[in-house]
């Protein structure tokens, strides 16, 4: 019984194991996703600066921003 009850033990530590590397490897995609969205952002941001357009909170720079704001919320 000793050597099943360490079988178990050792698929369960598996099992955890497992799940912690998926849930690591969703944050780090998430992150990316957020530091890909910052710097379009940022570039777009620049692009409106350099353009000298009037309108700074065009749609684009304002709706990117919303973006940004509901990830962060989702993230934490």
């Amino acid at each position: 019984m000793s050597k099943l009850s360490r079988l178990i033990e050792q698929v369960e530590m598996a099992q955890t194991l497992l799940s912690l590397q998926m849930e690591r490897e969703q944050l780090r995609m998430k992150v990316e996703h957020l530091t890909n969205l910052l710097t379009v952002y940022q570039k777009v941001s620049l692009a409106e600066t350099k353009s000298q357009v009037k309108n700074a909170c065009s749609h684009i720079s304002s709706t990117n921003e919303e973006n940004l704001i509901h990830l962060r919320t989702n993230i934490l």
